[in-house]
């Protein structure tokens, strides 16, 4: 498993209420804005919702992970919410796997079970085996789209019908297209559009970036959460997908391992290289940027300037990772010692 390993100095949290050393013995927690436009904007959510439980598993049996000291993990969900786990120690360290929720609650024992054929997974669990074994994991709520629309500073604006509603927008690669979510005219119900469902509790998971489509009104969304201290696997895709930051940290084509000895493809020809876009709502488009030719320098898209360490999204924003190649097995090491 390849790791990038990000040296940093300091965890500048910007925008967040606390700013922390590199060596921490703590958890930090703090808020994180981000303005949001009439229109379209990206968003990203790096803060965590609280741990319900870390701690050492024992074994894995089929998708039931067993947690050590635990009698009734399921006494400890909700049935209506989404919840995964990341592993913090062993050679899935920076991994997330969701959980079964109605399948933990059922067993009422000490075992956690896993879900094994989602697509939030970041890693195959058909090939997991005894890795999870001994390791340490966290069990936590997913951020939901019903807990983006508490973060907003003024009232998001619904509608019963679709488009003039506000909504959150997935992007899903495997059709090149989005799944929009909007806000119901009772400003409390979420539903897939095309669908008569309720979907408040659709989870934006870790690494998951989305567009908020604004009818009227700006706002300003106010996250507050854990900062996560532990590595962090962002699976690539070939093509498209849309990131978000795994921490509260402005992002760099470099604090995304963007080289070729990274598995990065760098060409002096922009299409023919793998880049990072950025959508400005200033000019309805995207600030694009690419991998040169020599594996390690970054330029944007019809300039000459090098911005290989330069901020090109902000720690709340999101933004696309345009790939040649796939990466199954791609971590970003924890830039924070605690």
């Amino acid at each position: 498993m390849k790791k990038l390993n990000l040296s940093l100095a300091i965890l500048a949290l910007a925008t967040m209420s606390v700013n922390a050393q590199t060596t921490v013995n703590s958890e930090i927690v703090g808020y994180q804005t981000v303005s949001v436009p009439v229109g379209l904007s990206t968003a990203g959510f790096p803060l965590l919702n609280p741990d319900v439980l870390k701690v050492a598993t024992t074994t894995l049996t089929g998708a039931a992970l067993a947690l050590g000291g635990q009698t009734n993990v399921g006494a400890l969900l909700s049935s209506v919410e989404p919840y995964y786990i990341e592993v913090y120690s062993g050679t899935l360290k920076g991994d997330r796997f969701d959980v079964d929720v109605a399948a933990t609650i059922a067993a009422a024992n000490g075992n956690v079970v896993l879900n094994s054929a989602s697509l939030n997974n970041t890693f195959l669990f058909s090939s997991v085996g005894t890795s999870l074994d001994g390791a340490t994991v966290a069990l936590r709520k997913h951020v939901t789209i019903e807990q983006v629309q508490g973060m907003a500073s003024s009232a998001l604006v619904g509608n019963n019908t679709a488009g003039s509603a506000d909504q959150i927008q997935f992007y899903d690669n495997s059709t090149a297209g989005y799944a929009a979510y909007y806000l119901r005219v009772d400003g409390t119900t979420w539903r897939k559009v095309g669908t008569t469902t309720t979907a408040n509790k659709t989870p934006i998971p870790s690494g998951v970036g989305v567009f908020i489509s604004k009818k009227t009104g700006a706002a300003t969304l106010t996250a507050v959460g854990n900062v996560r201290l532990n590595d962090f696997s962002v699976p690539y895709q070939s093509g498209l997908q849309l990131a978000a930051p795994g921490v509260p940290m402005n992002v760099t084509p470099a604090s995304q391992g963007g080289t070729l000895a990274n598995g990065w493809t760098g060409n002096n020809t922009a299409g023919s290289a793998d880049q990072i876009q950025v959508y400005n709502p200033d000019i309805s488009g995207y600030d694009s940027y690419y991998l040169r030719a020599d594996g390690i320098t970054w330029r944007k898209v019809g300039t000459t300037t090098t911005v290989t360490t330069t901020d090109v999204a902000t720690s709340a924003q999101a933004f696309f990772i345009s790939r040649k190649t796939a990466d199954s097995s791609n971590i970003l090491l924890n830039p924070i010692t605690n």
